[in-house]
């Protein structure tokens, strides 16, 4: 694979590139008509693909689950991501499973009780336990942790679920559901360090289903993306000294 040394010219045409807008799936190589990691190649100047030689295969796997979920619009999915697009640059130096460990710790932490609260809302009957299991994973400090807490916040949103179906209300199933598909998806990230990094997107995919209104799903998908590059600045990605050129 073509090595390319990361500059701040580079950081900077990602940024330009990103901010025309990104596509879901490959795309072309057409600014505004290309994912994340295509937006990358193009401002590396390698073929079009999905594989810059600077990124991480963990971090990869991340960035395309995320960029591939519901967004709103391009335009939403370009602004959603635009700083871990420059964050992940010359990611491929840190240390993938300590990255995937951290985003999922972080999506069990902040995106999970998202969805177990919103399928409480519409589900009063369930909505202690639903509140508890959320509580539990906000108290969550240690990657050890995830599994049990979130499979207790599974089986208390499958539960939820289950009562929803038997009444025939489909918003209510449907919200328990996502929030139990969840949850499932971080036990299972934290199960297994190599799938961890695109099932902790597919859980914040999952939470932002959920969500009917297109700002919300756009403000959680944000949110996780941005637990990226908390996770990336810790792990001292080199793109993120360029952070700057996203404000």
């Amino acid at each position: 694979m073509q090595k390319v040394e990361i500059t701040k010219e580079i950081a900077q045409k990602v940024v330009e590139t990103v901010d025309c807008g990104l596509s879901s799936g490959l795309g072309e190589p057409i600014p505004g008509q290309m994912c994340v990691e295509a937006a990358v190649c193009y401002a590396m100047g390698m073929p079009h693909g999905d594989e810059p030689s600077c990124v991480g295969s963990a971090v990869r796997s991340f960035k395309i689950r995320l960029n591939d979920s519901r967004w709103s619009d391009n335009a939403a999915r370009a602004k959603g991501m635009r700083r871990v697009a420059v964050a992940q640059l010359g990611s491929d130096t840190i240390d993938q499973q300590e990255f995937a460990k951290e985003v999922v710790l972080q999506t069990a932490r902040q995106i999970l009780p998202v969805a177990l609260r919103a399928a409480g809302e519409v589900i009063p009957a369930h909505k202690v336990a639903l509140e508890a299991a959320s509580v539990a994973c906000e108290a969550l400090t240690e990657f050890s942790q995830v599994v049990a807490v979130a499979r207790a916040a599974r089986a208390a949103a499958a539960y939820a679920a289950d009562d929803a179906a038997y009444a025939a209300d489909d918003a209510a199933y449907a919200a328990a559901d996502d929030a139990a598909y969840a949850a499932a998806a971080a036990y299972a990230a934290a199960d297994d360090a190599a799938y961890a990094a695109a099932a902790a997107a597919a859980a914040a995919y999952a939470a932002a289903y959920a969500a009917a209104d297109a700002e919300k799903r756009n403000s959680i998908l944000s949110m996780a993306a941005e637990i990226g590059v908390q996770a990336l600045i810790k792990l001292g990605s080199k793109g993120v000294q360029w952070l700057y050129l996203c404000d």
